[in-house]
């Protein structure tokens, strides 16, 4: 009569193991970050306005500096922010600057 419980508990913990893998998969979300890359300890990274997004799946180092928009996979984990790269593009961040006003000459008659 042993052997009912430890199928029912191998049971349970087997659905609680498929219920824990299908959440953590269903975390991770296809989206367009726009950032830096940074060189960090652990690797390239894409610096935005909500943090710091570990770069995984492709090597961007050669992106250092520069503003690209990435699409990917994130997943926000207890110990970091990552991105799986499924896309990446560099964007032209130029600041823009208006020409000068042109001067206004006054001609007075006289």
């Amino acid at each position: 009569m042993k052997t009912k419980p430890i199928m029912l508990r191998t049971m349970l913990l087997a659905c609680v193991f498929l219920f824990v893998a299908t959440a953590t998969s269903a975390l991770a979300m296809s989206e367009e970050l726009i950032g830096t890359v940074v060189k960090t300890d652990k690797g390239a990274a894409l610096s935005t306005d909500a943090g710091e997004y570990l770069i995984l799946g492709k090597d961007l180092e050669s992106y250092t500096g520069d503003t690209v928009a990435v699409t990917g996979d994130v997943e926000i984990g207890a110990m970091a922010k990552t991105i799986r790269v499924a896309s990446v593009s560099m964007l032209d961040i130029n600041p823009v600057v208006k020409p000068p006003a042109a001067k206004k000459t006054m001609h007075h008659k006289g």
